[in-house]
């Protein structure tokens, strides 16, 4: 059955332009909010619409211009046989070349048939679907009868009607598509289901209103009315018209009153049948209403089980580590023109696979902040909360993430997200010879960088650039967070110090030989293999301790010292 193989917007909702070659059955579109995600599946939707009567409005329209039209198009393979006759849509074929993906209007043997769809919305709101091609053809009018034969139906936030059995709606459809004899086309199954209930109910008696109809039949024979043959039934009208009111009910309860997890599962299972027949599954922000055990399920199933095709959007890390690279698609806004490019996973799969499980929120940002380990991620957080308190954005406001790189995997998770075209920046250590060795290729591949000085750790660098009282601010913290007890933590210190004992009163005796000791015993790098002692600040909440520390002290810290260059173009870097 139908399957879209490209798709092109133009002027509609938030979308000037877009246009996008899909070469897959799964496609799951993450990206940030306001991104347009929703409005692809609308527009897929829109041009694939079983309804004759769709309407729109001005606020359709890019930026409610009603002078540019809305124009959608969608190209498709794997028609249902009989729109291809030729007094269907037979002489409007296209061809998908097989050597490089091209539509042409060329037909050839061995290629597979194409049709393009178009609909087209102008200032009248009358929308208009036609069939089309480039052979100078006249565009052909596509009926709602056979953009029905399409089968494409959207699970969004309205999805009640998908439990009635009334034209138009994904339960017909399914019914439609079951039927296999030529003369079962022009039958309406439901319609007939209702004729045979409405024979049932005029069987019964109603002897509870036998009463009433005695009288009211005296009273109209004495008027010279003979009305004796007179019964209670349903009127026909009721029945035979309003077949949506045939609609699935769980024991007794109406589907269209269950929770909203409920509902949108049971509309997708409706929507996985159809698919199975072949047809085209749009699920909007498929996470919704649902717990992340039945999150992972449904996203696994989707990919394993289905038949036709299926696009879905998504915030939800859930689906984002079950799915695999390649099904994924991030999309990109530019601010400034409203055009939407889209940047495919699926390069360099197995690497970009892990990078996907690892840090998955990366995917859903504008731009990363990709950290070298939990220390500067705990630094970050404490910086988003220094900007605000300064007045500036949050930094999900300014669509940016940060992510722990784990250490050894943090060079080829930098470079994985910049290469789908989110900006990242690196902030790191500069004592790991491996990774300073790498940070050219890091750069070559766009990342921005900011670093310790050279053979620093940004402990290091704190304890060399802060002011000596947060220094010592940091020792307590340390001896508290830790419960280490003051001679515990000095003994720490006196292994890095350079001369045989450190003085008694050392916490009144700034040096740089006793800032280094104390930035090594943060890091213990005196530690014993046989030693258990752990880092002071290598855990997020200690590594975000250490950054309220700093950001305390960061107004009035020397603009020259590298800490504050290192973090303040970082946080110039966010604003950009």
């Amino acid at each position: 059955m139908g399957r879209i193989i490209d798709l092109s917007i133009q002027n509609f909702r938030g979308i000037n332009r877009f246009s996008q070659r899909f070469n897959s059955d799964l496609i799951c579109l993450i990206g940030r909010g306001d991104s347009g995600k929703t409005t692809i599946l609308e527009a897929i939707s829109a041009v694939l619409s079983p309804s004759w009567n769709r309407t729109f409005y001005d606020t359709d329209f890019h930026q409610c211009d009603i002078d540019k039209p809305i124009e959608i198009t969608v190209s498709m393979i794997n028609f249902p046989s009989e729109l291809l006759k030729d007094h269907k849509y037979g002489l409007y074929i296209r061809c998908l070349n097989p050597e490089n993906g091209e539509i042409e209007d060329a037909l050839t043997d061995g290629y597979q048939n194409v049709l393009t769809l178009r609909l087209i919305v102008d200032k009248t709101l009358e929308p208009k679907w036609t069939v089309i091609n480039n052979r100078e053809q006249e565009d052909k009018p596509i009926s709602a009868s056979d953009r029905a034969k399409l089968n494409c139906f959207i699970v969004s936030d309205y999805v009640d009607r998908h439990f009635s059995w009334s034209k138009g709606n994904p339960l017909y459809s399914i019914l439609k598509a079951k039927e296999t004899k030529p003369e079962d086309e022009n039958k309406n199954i439901v319609i007939d289901a209702l004729r045979e209930a409405k024979r049932t109910i005029d069987e019964v008696s109603f002897d509870n209103l036998s009463d009433v109809m005695g009288d009211i039949t005296k009273n109209a024979s004495a008027f010279g009315l003979d009305i004796s043959k007179t019964h209670t039934t349903i009127d026909f009208k009721d029945l035979t018209i309003k077949d949506g009111r045939v609609c699935l009910h769980d024991d007794n309860i109406p589907f269209r009153l269950k929770g909203k997890g409920s509902k949108r599962l049971a509309s997708i299972a409706i929507q996985s049948a159809l698919s199975q027949e072949g047809g085209i599954m749009l699920i909007d922000e498929i996470e919704q209403g649902l717990e992340p055990d039945r999150i992972r399920l449904l996203a696994r199933t989707l990919k394993e089980e289905n038949s036709g095709q299926i696009f879905i959007t998504t915030h939800s890390r859930d689906v984002v580590t079950e799915l695999a690279s390649e099904d994924l698609m991030v999309i990109h806004k530019d601010k400034d023109n409203f055009e939407m490019k889209v940047s495919p996973l699926n390069y360099d799969r197995e690497k970009l696979q892990n990078v996907v499980r690892a840090c998955p929120e990366a995917f859903f940002a504008k731009k990363v902040i990709v950290c070298e380990g939990a220390t500067e991620v705990g630094i970050c957080r404490a910086l988003d909360r220094y900007r605000k308190s300064r007045g500036k954005s949050l930094m999900s406001f300014e669509g940016c993430a940060y992510v722990d790189g784990t250490g050894s995997e943090f060079v080829n998770r930098a470079i994985q997200i910049v290469q789908t075209e989110i900006t990242v920046t690196a902030l790191c250590d500069s004592d790991d010879s491996g990774i300073n060795k790498k940070k050219d290729q890091m750069r070559e591949a766009g990342v921005f960088i900011a670093d310790c000085e050279e053979d620093h750790s940004i402990e290091d660098q704190s304890f060399l650039d802060l002011p000596w009282e947060q220094v010592l601010e940091l020792v307590d913290y340390a001896a508290k967070a830790h419960s280490k007890k003051d001679a515990v933590i000095e003994d720490e210190i006196a292994k890095n110090y350079p001369e045989d004992a450190l003085p008694d009163s050392w916490r009144g005796s700034e040096t740089l030989a006793l800032r280094k000791a104390i930035a090594s015993a943060s890091q213990q790098k005196h530690k014993k293999k046989e030693e258990k002692r752990k880092a002071w600040f290598k855990r997020i909440d200690h590594g975000e301790a250490l950054g309220e520390v700093i950001f305390k002290c960061f107004d009035a810290m020397d603009n020259t010292k590298h800490l504050k260059v290192m973090l303040t173009n970082m946080s110039d870097w966010i604003d950009e």
